[in-house]
């Protein structure tokens, strides 16, 4: 057996030295001994392949050098930004900041609650009005006018626009109309439907004439950049730019974001603090040479407006209301006799309907609960039983009295196809109410004293294909499309003639 393994071995390294290699993976036959340097011709060429001084870069490839080298440039230009930025921010004397913002800015809420009511509140017509007062040359300053899309009637500042009108007339002052949180609108919104709405809805309001239309988002940087382009052609050496928009436009942020594209600060090292708390900047902040040719920038507070639900919000409120998602539709086919609640702040009775039904579709935040009875005389009952628990906000049983008193008002809505919605029922601070039908309908919507309640062209005449049933909405839904859980009986019918 021995004498065998032992011829084995012999037979295989003879088959490896033929080939030129060894079993344990280096050369057999070949060592680096056996070749002599001279015997190297370093003039040889394989077929197919050219000497490096001998080939000459033809047009193509020297352009797609010349690309290459371009994007290391752009890099090397945002490095240097980004170098300047960081060098500014070092060679500066540290920030120094209050004990209210630092409560703003690491936690998001004010260090004390009962101080803020003692805080002075802005005077926009004297501090804007007399800013523009000096202002005599066409163009002298530009106005960001900033609204949100999921609350724009609510959230126009028609207070500030009753100032500002008299120089966007004269010419002095041009207005970038900035319609902001366009990321949380639905999918059924395109831009173009967007945009006409915004013209239609700012003229409506007053607003003469406009020198561009932004939808954008300043969380996410959408629209950003747009916006950028045209008011870096709009912008002289002396010209001056105001950011002006009720609470939670989002003012802040977009203030940071043109700053940090322009090599400034952002919030996080010095810019303007960003809270859904209203009333976080309590003056008028100038940011000097903010924008491109020394352009100065005026941050002003967020116009407080009372006649909207989000004002009387607290900071666990606000998270239910605001939204970080994009809204989906919620839509009922509502009975004459119905109700519908909308979180504890809102509650729409049909009284009357060309037809014996009609067809609701609620766009707020999809964390406010819904509920929907087909009887409006247990619905008294309901909020005192569930506002504040399950119908939320507000949040807490002891939260629900400081609203302010509950009452309601009657609004009589024409509309012009039950297959889709012709007219919204707003309430400010909230969201709004699409409404489906072929006729002249009646309700009464109930809500807390002061709250703005108006109706308006449909912004989104889609509805959802599949219908809520009674009940409260997290029933329905179950906190994902895919969890839904349709109204079948409604949706046969609905097939069949729908609210016919």
């Amino acid at each position: 057996r021995e004498a065998a393994a032992a011829e084995l071995e012999e037979d295989e390294g003879e088959d490896a030295n033929e080939d030129g290699f060894d079993i344990d993976g280096g050369f057999g036959s070949m060592d680096d001994d056996d070749f002599d340097d001279d015997d190297i011709d370093e003039d040889a060429v394989l077929p197919g392949y050219a000497l490096a001084e001998d080939y000459v870069e033809g047009e193509e490839e020297l352009a797609a050098l010349d690309a290459l080298n371009a994007m290391f440039d752009e890099e090397e230009e945002e490095d240097s930004l980004a170098d300047k930025r960081r060098a500014r921010k070092k060679s500066g004397p540290p920030a120094i900041i209050c004990a209210r913002c630092f409560a703003l800015r690491t936690s998001g809420k004010v260090k004390n609650e009962a101080v803020e009511v003692l805080l002075p509140s802005f005077d926009f017509e004297r501090v804007i009005g007399d800013s523009f007062e000096k202002l005599h040359a066409p163009g002298s300053a530009v106005v960001l006018l900033m609204a949100d899309l999921l609350d724009f009637d609510g959230s126009f500042p028609v207070d500030a626009l009753d100032v500002i009108e008299p120089y966007v007339e004269s010419g002095v002052v041009d207005v970038l109309l900035v319609a902001n949180k366009v990321d949380l609108m639905p999918v059924q919104c395109t831009r173009t439907r967007l945009t006409s709405f915004v013209r239609r809805r700012s003229k409506a309001f007053g607003l003469s004439r406009v020198a561009g239309v932004h939808l954008v988002s300043a969380k996410a940087g959408m629209g950003v950049a747009i916006l950028a382009e045209q008011l870096e052609q709009m912008l002289d050496r002396g010209k001056e730019v105001y950011v002006v928009g009720a609470q939670n436009a989002g003012k802040s942020s977009l203030i940071n974001r043109l700053s940090q594209r322009y090599g400034g600060p952002g919030e996080e090292d010095g810019g303007p603090i960003a809270s859904v708390l209203p009333g976080t900047t309590l003056g008028m902040v100038k940011l000097p040479a903010l924008l491109p040719n020394g352009t100065d920038v005026y941050d002003t507070p967020g116009l407080l407006q009372p006649f909207q639900l989000s004002s009387r919000l607290n900071a666990e409120e606000m998270k239910v209301v605001l939204p970080n998602k994009r809204v989906t539709p919620r839509t009922y086919r509502i009975e004459i006799g119905g109700t519908l609640h909308i979180g504890g702040l809102c509650r729409i009775d049909l009284l009357d309907s060309p037809q014996r039904t009609l067809y609701l579709t609620v766009w707020a935040s999809n964390k406010v609960a819904t509920h929907y009875t087909t009887s409006s005389k247990t619905a008294d009952t309901l909020l005192e039983k569930h506002a504040g628990t399950k119908l939320t906000p507000p949040v807490g049983e002891l939260r629900v009295k400081q609203f302010g008193a509950w009452g309601h008002r009657t609004l009589n809505v024409y509309g012009e196809d039950w297959q889709k919605a012709t007219r919204d029922i707003t309430i400010a601070g909230l969201g709004w109410v699409s409404v489906g039908c072929n006729g002249n309908a009646s309700f009464r919507v109930w809500t807390h004293e002061g709250v703005q309640v108006e109706t308006r062209e449909a912004l989104i005449p889609d509805m959802d294909k599949a219908l809520m049933s009674p009940g409260f909405s997290f029933e329905n839904v179950g906190g994902s499309g895919s969890a839904r859980k349709p109204n079948d009986r409604a949706n046969r019918q609905r097939g069949r003639g729908g609210g016919r």
